[in-house]
């Protein structure tokens, strides 16, 4: 048992290094001008950065009540949990690491429902963000056109709109997922750890809804302020519609390119283009945000995996 201990530190302390390093490369690389970072007005920037703690605070409690019927954990060790996923999670594709991440602070025998609960968490913010961002993209139809023919973004929008539907089905009937597995003949074994889920009820799935739209609402406060801190000319409507659209993007977009500041930037600048002429206190606001919301709770992560190392040494 002792004989894999080494192991696993080395494992974990490459995966910190790794970690570290993708993001200090999507900083080295980006085209940004870094001199826009030191034209800010401080005061809404230190609003943005506060705001940081509820949103994984919120994460915290949406993924501890996903837990309940599996283990009981407190939300001291949930936070620890979303430190560790994040910092596991940004140098992968899609930022699967972050499924394994998190379940590092559960029980072994609970790591696989841990991961498959996390991806319901998961579910229901893709489901607000999608939700959000059709509304916005509806309403400014005429304004904001990233396909050549109205009939053409019309369908487009359309198909999303049926995507969205569907999405929300699954998520209420989230135990169907052990039927369909069934009718291919997955193994039982896999299949008795995925029956869980038909353990949600509505109205549980209903309040992790609630927690998403509470996150949702918290990381685009950030951006309304960072798009002031930066001195954006644009009001809260038109920027709150534009966060809308540029999170709806963001959802379709594999996560190594999403993690990336200068494509994180792009993408602001692209939809608020209509709005202001300030592309570049955009890209700032853009990239910053990347920086309070992923890049820092990283380091956080990081952190607290060493103090849990540390308290492990001291019990042998």
């Amino acid at each position: 048992m002792h004989k894999n201990k080494p192991f696993k530190i080395s494992l974990k302390l490459i995966i910190i290094i790794i970690s570290y390093g993708f993001i200090f490369y999507k900083i080295k690389t980006t085209n940004l001008d870094w001199k826009l970072f030191l034209s800010f007005s401080p005061p809404p920037l230190f609003v943005a950065i506060a705001l940081m703690p509820f949103n994984w605070i919120f994460e915290a409690v949406k993924w501890k009540a996903l837990l309940k019927d599996i283990e009981f954990i407190s939300l001291k060790k949930s936070i620890k949990g979303i430190g560790l996923g994040i910092l596991m999670g940004t140098a992968t594709p899609n930022r699967v690491g972050e499924y394994y991440g998190r379940t590092v602070v559960l029980e072994k025998h609970n790591r696989t429902k841990g991961s498959l609960a996390t991806m319901v968490g998961s579910l229901s913010q893709v489901l607000t963000t999608i939700s959000l961002g059709l509304l916005a993209w509806s309403f400014l139809f005429n304004k904001i056109t990233f396909i050549e023919t109205k009939k053409l973004q019309l369908l487009f929008i359309g198909g999303l709109w049926a995507v969205m539907i569907f999405l929300f089905v699954l998520y209420y009937n989230i135990g169907i997922v052990k039927k369909i597995l069934l009718w291919f003949n997955v193994s039982k074994t896999y299949i008795d750890k995925i029956g869980f889920l038909s353990r949600y009820k509505k109205l549980e799935l209903s309040e992790v809804l609630m927690f998403s739209f509470l996150r949702y609402a918290i990381f685009a406060t950030q951006y309304i302020f960072l798009l002031y801190a930066f001195h954006v000319d644009i009001s809260i409507f038109n920027a709150l519609l534009s966060i809308f659209i540029i999170y709806l993007i963001v959802t379709f977009i594999p996560h190594f390119s999403i993690s990336e500041i200068g494509v994180r930037g792009s993408i602001a600048i692209l939809v608020m283009q209509n709005y202001t002429e300030n592309i570049y206190g955009v890209a700032a606001a853009a990239g910053t945000l990347w920086l309070i919301n992923i890049a820092f709770p990283a380091f956080i992560g990081s952190i607290l995996w060493i103090i849990s190392q540390g308290k492990k040494k001291s019990l042998h």
